[in-house]
């Protein structure tokens, strides 16, 4: 009895040995724990603070290579032509733009103020001619010894002298200032079926007795056909008279078309014994430098037409540019005028414009 009563302290002892040793592991392992959760929230929290990369102003970046001078030089002209390009296109456009505005009526009467229609508008031969240049009181004619008839005779036709009102003489007679022999003669028309057309018209001139005189000089005339000369020659003389009526003033110039080759001239059909030519065309040129704006209108038509009495065609159906008129008979029309006037004028008409 007394061993067992020993063996049983003994074995609760050992049992309260094991519980002991158990607890102190239980504490150590909770420790270890605790230890190494600690060093991983220092380790992970120490990385976020002492391992984070720093500003990008602290960081040494590594150097971009540099471009070579010779391609900063080409870079450079590339970025140059191509502002000066864009320059030029901007320039070009503005140009456009502004050579679209109408022109004021005050800056065309200002490039034209110094301008004496009868001395400075004068046509000018792209070829030679034969022309002797006459001045008379009511117009300027360049007289053709070589075809006794003129080349063109120009004038000036204001408002005022749209009033005059002398009456007609029909005195036709040979022009002074022409040497005899390389003028045409009466006798020459005399029978020969064309009438003496004017090329500046007497009903144009006969504001003052001398004007109208000179308006019969026989330089001044063409042979025309009758129903020409009667019909829409005529209409067109009179509808420039109402032109000048309407805008003050209008410059005239106007003749025949002539041969530009000796064949054509050999070909062509002459009167009387002085050979004087007979056209097969006649042109006008009108250029109206004080309306609105400058205009003018150039007319090329046949020397014939219907019969007197029956309507004729309209003028527009004969209106051309002066441009044509030009390529047609190798003048130059209204040299004097500043480029930009003379070549818009002459290259465009607007038949609203004018009728």
């Amino acid at each position: 009895m007394a061993n067992n009563k020993a063996a049983k302290p003994k074995a609760a002892r050992k049992k309260s040995a094991k519980g002991g040793s158990g607890g102190k592991l239980s504490r150590a392992s909770a420790v270890v724990t605790l230890v190494l959760l600690t060093l991983f929230v220092v380790f992970f929290v120490g990385r976020q603070l002492f391992l984070k990369p720093s500003a990008p102003a602290s960081v040494e970046q590594p150097a971009k290579p540099q471009p070579s001078k010779a391609k900063v030089e080409k870079t450079s002209a590339k970025k140059s032509k191509k502002t000066s390009s864009a320059k030029t296109k901007k320039a070009a456009a503005s140009a456009k733009k502004q050579a679209q505005k109408p022109r004021s009526k005050t800056a065309s009467a200002v490039a034209l103020a110094n301008i004496v229609p009868e001395r400075d508008l004068r046509p000018q031969f792209d070829y030679d001619f034969t022309a002797q240049v006459i001045e008379h009181e009511g117009y300027v004619v360049s007289y053709n010894a070589d075809y006794k008839v003129p080349n063109w005779v120009i004038y000036e036709l204001t408002l005022g002298e749209t009033l005059g009102n002398l009456k007609r003489t029909n005195n036709f007679d040979v022009d002074p200032e022409v040497p005899k022999e390389q003028m045409a003669q009466l006798s020459d028309y005399r029978n020969s079926g064309y009438d003496r057309g004017h090329m500046a018209p007497n009903a144009d001139l006969n504001w003052s007795q001398t004007a109208q005189d000179e308006s019969f000089y026989l330089s001044n005339m063409c042979p025309q056909g009758h129903d020409f000369n009667a019909g829409i020659w005529l209409d067109l003389e009179n509808q420039v008279r109402v032109w000048a009526e309407r805008d003050s003033a209008v410059t005239i110039v106007c003749g025949p078309v002539l041969p530009r080759s000796s064949a054509d001239a050999k070909r062509m059909k002459r009167i009387g014994k002085g050979k004087v030519l007979v056209p097969e065309l006649f042109w006008k040129v009108v250029l109206m430098p004080y309306g609105d704006d400058v205009r003018a209108i150039g007319f090329v038509m046949p020397n014939h037409n219907e019969k007197v009495g029956r309507k004729n065609r309209p003028l527009s159906d004969y209106a051309v540019s002066v441009d044509s008129v030009e390529r047609l008979t190798g003048i130059d029309f209204f040299p004097a005028l500043p480029d930009n006037i003379e070549d818009e004028v002459e290259s465009n008409y607007n038949i609203k414009s004018w009728f």
